[in-house]
Parts: structure tokens; sequence; C-alpha cells
């Protein structure tokens, strides 16, 4: 991948061999700095390779409205994918959304 393209999708212009789990780890301190726009430039370039870790956080972007436009429904489905490649938080919170919808 070109170095434009790698700058372009959040990856680290000073390590061209930069792995995806570096990249999230990127993304999360992105978003404790709260700067969402380029967090999720990453995660949802990371999500397209099924990143587990990715796919959770970005669904907690479009649950909360940050980076990208709200979207429950969304949220939701990125966390029932990261749950089935076995991300415990994902799944965990499937659990919570499941046992919310069953009190009702």
């Amino acid at each position: 991948m070109s170095n434009l393209w790698r700058s372009f999708l959040g990856f680290s212009d000073d390590d061209p061999k930069e792995t995806y789990e570096h990249a999230v780890g990127r993304a999360k301190h992105l978003l404790e700095e709260e700067n969402y726009e380029d967090a999720c430039r990453i995660l949802r370039y990371a999500e397209r390779f099924h990143h587990a870790e990715a796919m959770f956080l970005l669904g907690w972007c479009y649950w909360r409205g940050q980076g990208v436009v709200e979207d429950a429904g969304r949220a939701v489905k990125l966390w029932q994918q990261s749950a089935a490649l076995n991300y415990a938080p994902a799944a965990k919170r499937c659990e919570e959304i499941k046992d919310f919808i069953n009190s009702l």
C-alpha cells in the first residue's frame, strides 16, 4: 500500500510495517483525545478486515454518534459481528442488550 493511502487510512507514516493491532491502538488513543473522526477512519478500515476489537470500538462510536452519524442498529450489528469473532467485551455487550430487551 502506498504511503499516501496508508496515511489516509490512519496508518503511521514512520512505520510501513504497522499492523492492524498497532493502528487500532492508535485509534484508541485518538478516542481518548476525543479525535473521533480520525479514530473512526482507522477503525472502519480495520473493520473491513474483521478486526474484532476495531468492530467493537466502532460500535461504540455509532452508538454515541462520535465521529459518525448515530446509528444504534449499526452499533448492535458491529457488536454482534465482533462477538462472533469471540471478542469477549462484545459478547458481554450483546448479552446486556438482550437482557434489556427481554426486560421490556
